[in-house]
């Protein structure tokens, strides 16, 4: 017997238009040049090239010692000594000055890098195995159990540059040991990330059995040629309870996005960047394969990018958010994947360049399967974290939050949680997964908001 779907058709398909997918995995990634991300630094120093120049005058003529000619000869020995010993300090003097200033000027280039937008900063991670990289992405997908019992996954990359996941289960409130995936192709130092989940008999409609009744967890990377991929861990609970990891189908698709990207995922969709600071969608179908979408979005290069459902149980809608190239906080919506997004009566406000920007969604009404979304995105603002929300009927506002949320590493991610809709139990109507994360003198800060405050969790362990 098949399962049903609680998913609406009203709205359009539930899939992208068909494409020509006859060409998929026939353009291969370009083969690695060898490149390591090491950079040699020439920092010999040249010869002093001081030489010692022998006496040579020959005394023109012998005469008999006197007791004065003795004294002047001594005289000018003493004077020549001390001219000698003056220009080795002086020689010793300038060589160590030049280490010196060089150096400083390493040392200071170091802390210029270190610095720069793109990795956080300043506090160095735990010297644990399993720590995150400094300059790490971070993503996090989860789905409701039961209505009362939820799981979370987060991911992020170690200083080994392999790609790891954490788990949380609320039924015993404790944090997974850490799991470390060996990815093919692997990820690029300092790849974006995204995840995203589902149940595999809830989204195809198949008939449970043994082997199609798990639920899937997608890590969308990355590789050092710029191509995006996937790997995924299918966790299933019964007959047994077991947990396997594949390369994902993603790869062979060949989609090729900008070295500057950021992703966002929410199943069955993950946003990038082109290298025009387009953003483009891949799509999955219910038929089993990935389409390309181009969508009619422009955004500031190196926009962070957060998707979110529109609807709930609608296939495909979609809230893309992100930042336009006039710096301007940006929101786009979609009923399905058959529809171009318009515009979300947008939050008018200017917001940092390449601003961390996370975004979760939560049903307005509920018991009501396709229920209208309250949307919340956190992102940083320098030092300090500001909501910007539309969960009533006047639209966009903006607010502080509490000082007891920290300030970000500069250049962290901020990824927010929205439970997956294609499993068994719907996104509920509570706030018991509204949590983001983001980096905090080089650990991942959870933080949780109930409705109307935000409140500090703690550091996910990640020892």
């Amino acid at each position: 017997m098949l399962m049903g779907s609680r998913f609406s058709e009203a709205t359009g398909p539930e899939v992208l238009p068909e494409v020509d997918s006859s060409g998929n995995g026939t353009a291969a990634p370009e083969l690695l040049r060898g490149y390591d991300g090491l950079e040699v630094v020439a920092d010999d120093l040249p010869g002093s090239g001081v030489k010692t120049k022998a006496e040579n005058e020959a005394v023109p003529a012998i005469e008999l010692p006197t007791p004065q000619k003795n004294a002047r000869r001594r005289r000018i020995i003493w004077v020549a000594v001390a001219v000698v010993a003056l220009v080795v300090v002086i020689v010793a003097a300038v060589v160590g000055g030049v280490v010196g200033s060089r150096h400083h000027h390493n040392s200071a280039a170091s802390s210029r890098s270190s610095s720069a937008p793109s990795s956080p900063s300043s506090t160095p991670s735990s010297s644990s195995p399993n720590s995150i990289a400094r300059n790490s992405s971070i993503a996090v997908t989860g789905w409701w159990e039961t209505t009362s019992q939820y799981n979370i996954r987060l991911f992020y990359q170690g200083n080994d540059g392999q790609l790891r996941m954490t788990g949380y289960s609320s039924s015993d409130d404790k944090w997974s040991t850490v799991a470390t995936y060996q990815t093919d192709p692997p990820p690029r130092m300092g790849s974006p990330l995204a995840a995203s989940c589902y149940n595999s008999t809830f989204y195809f409609k198949d008939e449970v059995n043994s082997t199609s009744n798990y639920t899937q967890i997608d890590i969308y990377y990355q590789g050092k040629e710029g191509f995006l991929n996937n790997w995924a861990i299918q966790e299933e609970v019964a007959p047994v309870r077991k947990t396997t990891d594949t390369k994902g189908t993603l790869s062979a698709r060949a989609l090729r996005a900008g070295m500057n990207t950021r992703l966002a995922a929410h199943w069955p969709s993950v946003i990038f960047q082109n290298g025009v600071n387009g953003i483009e969608e891949a799509y999955y179908s219910i038929r089993r394969y990935w389409g390309h979408n181009v969508l009619n979005l422009s955004a500031v290069n190196h926009s962070a990018l957060a998707e979110v459902p529109w609807w709930g149980s609608r296939t495909g809608s979609a809230n893309f958010i992100y930042q336009r190239g006039d710096q301007k906080l940006y929101a786009e919506w979609r009923q399905n994947a058959s529809v171009d997004a318009a515009p979300d009566a947008p939050p008018d406000i200017s917001i940092p360049p390449q601003a961390a920007i996370g975004a979760f969604a939560i049903p307005k009404t509920a018991g009501v399967i396709h229920s209208l979304m309250n949307f919340y995105i956190l992102w940083q603002n320098d030092t300090v974290l500001q909501m910007t929300k539309n969960d009533d009927n006047n639209g966009w506002q903006t607010s502080s939050t509490p000082d007891t949320l920290g300030s970000p590493d500069e250049g962290t991610d901020i990824t927010c949680l929205t439970a997956t809709d294609y499993v068994w139990t719907p996104i509920q109507s509570k706030y018991d997964m509204a949590r983001c994360y983001y980096m905090v003198d080089g650990k991942v800060r959870e933080v949780k908001y109930d409705g109307s405050t935000w409140s500090v969790v703690g550091y996910v362990p990640l020892d």
